[in-house]
């Protein structure tokens, strides 16, 4: 017999080699075989069984061994993969591959030994559930409703109950026998939102995301194949999980970049989330603060429905934003600092006076932005990329954040011999020493890439937030967004105008993103909120909608831009 596999090699097609009929009957689409590829073994993916074939059947290879008998993959999986494979332009067998924890090719018949620890995520330090409020309600009737079939753009407000809406509507979808897919962002978010959903539906929730270890994403995805488990909280990757009977997916801040991969397979997860919900007659929700403007247009012209949550849950007020000109020198609390002002200082201290706690928000990571000679100008460049190297302190080191490359910091220009080396700029470490300095007695802790090395060190810093065991939190993105930290009750956005002046066209509308989202991490309990923004541009439009909770007005702006320019919703860009 003939049998049509996909190998997981960067050919453009697929190939037929040679079967046994009784070993066939034993297989199906889906399942895993061992053949010679270019002289190599190689595992590959089965395709179907044609009756035909246009290679002369004597050159034709046989199929060497049976790895995997019991298929990794249904009809509709593959009717998914082959057209992420085509519309991305990557050839089928990797996407596959991709697809599948690379255990299920190596050690099949090891059963998975699974760690309940990933799965559980953070338990919420409160799990008390209040009545839905009245937009709520009609979030959930409108996203269940049968009749419409299109995605639906929840645009909510920060801390107005995004995250109860996705629950309730899972809730009805499980009662139909259903399975559900709720992606995330970052890893920074799982183990929060994981912990709401596993105590709200214990035993049915699994784990997928790049930071599990190999058996333990083995074990998660065995469970969700099996159908022991009917939901899945991950990443990006976790779009291609095998859910039984898929009724829902679910994209949870579906504006951020990091939906997207860059490399190898490159695919954006929230727009295939759409494809597959589509091919599987399952529900998609797409939920933000900050919508993306290609999502916002899509509910303009019709394609997407849109639902929106004004207020926050409880009657709860948004916090209030004040500014601070960093041009008016007056306002520092000392030349050394120019990153920090007298209010903001006077606020912080304010706050923990009474027993609340602050975020400050800094996207720059390191001690500073580069080290230079005093003597001759000269900066220290990565030799692989040409970017400066990001000084850091603690340890000593130059670091790429392209690459990854680090050394030491040089006592002398490599360039003159001088010895008056300086740093730069300001990064999430300094601003921790400082404070560390002004505020002796005060607990503060560094939520960013160079503090937090592994899942537990994540798990441990959110878990001590959450408790109130941290009183001054500093951090890059991982921190802004998704959070829900009742205790926080200032949030300082230490340099605003970072992101405005980065040479990218998305630049204004990523930096009102951010803006909204870090400031919605203030006043999430009974306390009130504030924020204050330290800025060279108080006055800059994309700072005070941002500030002013004005989102609609931000978008039609934007987007009158977008279009004068061609750009992004208005046209495709291909790389």
């Amino acid at each position: 017999m003939i049998i049509d596999v996909a190998v997981p090699v960067r050919v453009p097609r697929s190939f037929h080699y040679l079967i046994d009929p009784e070993t066939a009957k034993t297989l199906s689409l889906g399942s895993l075989v061992k053949v010679s590829f270019r002289n190599r073994p190689t595992h590959a993916f089965v395709l179907g069984f044609p009756e035909t074939t246009d290679v002369d059947q004597s050159k034709l290879k046989s199929v060497e061994g049976v790895i995997v008998a019991s298929p990794l993959f249904d009809e509709k999986m593959l009717k998914f993969l082959t057209w992420v494979s085509e519309y991305y332009c990557h050839p089928l067998g990797e996407v596959i591959a991709a697809a599948i924890p690379k255990q299920s090719w190596t050690a099949p018949k090891r059963k998975p030994k699974e760690e309940s620890r990933c799965v559980e995520g953070l338990i919420p330090v409160s799990a008390n559930r209040h009545d839905l409020t009245e937009e709520q309600k009609i979030a959930v009737a409108k996203i269940l409703d049968k009749s419409d079939k299109r995605p639906v753009l929840l645009h909510g407000v920060t801390g107005s109950g995004k995250t109860e809406v996705y629950m309730q509507v899972l809730d009805s979808v499980l009662q139909e026998g259903r399975g559900a897919i709720i992606l995330v962002p970052e890893i920074a978010l799982t183990p929060q939102l994981l912990g709401r959903f596993s105590d709200r539906f214990p035993g049915q929730v699994a784990i997928l995301h790049s930071d599990l270890t190999p058996g333990e994403r083995f074990a998660q995805w065995e469970r969700l194949r099996h159908g022991t488990a009917r939901v899945v909280v991950g990443a990006r990757s976790a779009i291609f999980a095998p859910v039984k009977n898929l009724g829902l997916v679910v994209v949870d801040e579906e504006h951020e970049s990091s939906f997207k991969q860059e490399d190898s397979l490159r695919y954006h997860a929230r727009d295939i989330a759409i494809v597959r919900a589509g091919m599987e007659e399952a529900k998609v929700v797409l939920g933000s603060a900050t919508p993306s403007l290609e999502s916002y247009s899509n509910t303009l012209n019709g394609r997407y429905q849109y639902v929106t949550l004004k207020e926050r849950v409880q009657k709860r007020a948004l916090p209030t934003t004040t500014f601070v000109d960093l041009k008016d020198t007056t306002q520092l609390v000392s030349a050394e600092a120019p990153w920090l002002s007298i209010p903001l200082f006077e606020k912080i201290k304010k706050v923990l006076g009474d027993k609340q706690q602050v975020l400050l928000y800094l996207n720059r990571l390191g001690f500073a932005h580069f080290l230079f000679c005093h003597d001759c100008g000269h900066t220290w460049r990565c030799k692989n990329c040409d970017v400066a190297l990001t000084y850091y302190r603690n340890p000593p080191s130059l670091r790429c954040h392209y690459c990854g490359a680090h050394k030491a910091p040089p006592s002398n220009c490599e360039a003159c011999e001088g010895t008056s080396l300086e740093s730069i700029g300001v990064g999430t470490e300094q601003v921790e020493k400082t404070l560390t300095e002004l505020l002796p007695n005060a607990r503060i802790a560094r939520m960013d890439r160079s503090a937090i090395k592994n899942r537990k060190d994540l798990e441990s810093l959110l878990n001590r937030i959450a408790h109130r065991e941290v009183d001054i939190a500093i951090g890059t993105q991982m921190i802004a967004k998704g959070h829900d930290f009742p205790g926080i009750a200032l949030v300082g956005v230490l340099l605003a105008d970072a992101s405005l002046n980065l040479p990218d066209f998305r630049a204004q509308e990523r930096t009102f993103q951010i803006i909204t989202q870090v400031s919605g991490r203030a006043g999430r309990a009974e306390i009130a909120g504030e924020v204050v923004i330290q800025t060279l541009n108080p006055e800059h439009p994309v700072l005070l909608a941002a500030s002013q909770n004005r989102s609609d007005d931000f978008y039609k702006q934007e987007l009158d831009l977008r279009k004068q320019f061609l750009f992004p919703p208005f046209q495709r860009l291909a790389m």
